[in-house]
Order: C-alpha cells, then structure tokens, then sequence
C-alpha cells in the first residue's frame, strides 16, 4: 500500500521527529550520547530530495535541540516552517512545535529510544492539483518506540533511521553541551 502523497510530504517537514521517542537505560548505556545536541540540517527533508523524485523541500525556519540525560531519560523540543511542493501540488507547515519526553539506551551500536509523553502542533496547508486548498492540524500519532544506529563522538552524534525499502535517514547532530 503506498503512503498517501500529503503524508509523505509532511513526513519531511518536521526536524526533530528521527529522535521523538527514547528507551529504557536497563541495556548498556553509552555515555558518549549524554548532553545536549542540535541538529545540523534536516535530514527527513534531505532524504525527501533523494528519494522522491519530483519533490522539492524548503526549510524555511528550523530549531531544536534534544537532550540525552545520564540517567537515562532525555527532552527534545523543536520547532519548523517548511515547505515541499511537486509538479501537482504542494504542502506548506506553520508554526509547527514538538515537545517530547522518555528514556533511551544503547546497546551494540544501536540506539532505542521510548516515548513517555510528546506533542506537536501546528498546521499544514495542502493545496492539490485542482487548485483546491485544505488546511489542517499537523497529523498526530501514538508516540513509538524507535531503533537506530548511531555513532557518537566528543562533538558530533551521527543516528541512521532505516527506511523499508529505501536509503536510510541519516541525521546528524553537533553538541551544545
């Protein structure tokens, strides 16, 4: 079943959302991740330009940071205005914000992060190819767990998102602290 066009494209916009939920600090916990960490670029939006041809993604404004706390639980907060447009129609996000709490752990190079609570909002505005404009709140979810590979180093976090069936989402992030 392929995804719905506006669904793909809003899958793109939202910076922060390869890292909305963390796991339990039960596994080995590598301490390298402890700190606070900004993205660098979009990495939903990048892997939207390589991977959906046709599409183009505009990041337009873009704030976050997510912090990985030493026993084991972590914030994440962010923010975006983005827009991706195709030949036929085009998606635009206002004021989009994204809080979200857990746990995480690491075992094996692979990083598992557990939702306790998120939240996102804001509104997306999609106009089709008939020139008919529809405008929305953000699509919601239940928060879910989440595995990736990563590596860490003294400056910079590197986490891989598998993606069935495509290249992986490839996120990186320097820290602030």
């Amino acid at each position: 079943m392929k995804p719905q066009r506006s669904t793909v494209l809003a899958a793109g916009l939202v910076p922060l959302l390869s890292l909305a939920a963390i796991a339990p600090a039960s596994a080995a916990s590598d301490a390298c991740i402890v700190g606070t960490w900004q993205p660098i670029g979009n990495a939903a939006a990048e892997w939207m330009q390589r991977n959906a041809p046709g599409i183009r993604v505009a990041v337009e404004q873009q704030q976050g940071a997510l912090e990985f706390r030493a026993d084991g639980s972590y914030a994440a907060a962010g923010s975006a205005t983005a827009k991706a447009s195709s030949e036929n129609m085009s998606a635009t996000t206002r004021d989009t914000r994204f809080q979200a709490q857990g746990t995480w752990s690491t075992d094996g190079g692979r990083l598992t992060l557990r939702p306790s609570r998120e939240s996102m909002s804001g509104t997306m505005k999609i106009q089709g190819p008939n020139g008919r404009t529809i405008e929305m709140p953000m699509p919601k979810g239940p928060a879910q767990v989440q595995e990736m590979q990563y590596a860490c180093g003294a400056t910079e976090l590197e986490t891989r998102t598998a993606i069935r069936n495509a290249t992986p989402i490839v996120q990186r992030y320097k820290r602030l602290r």
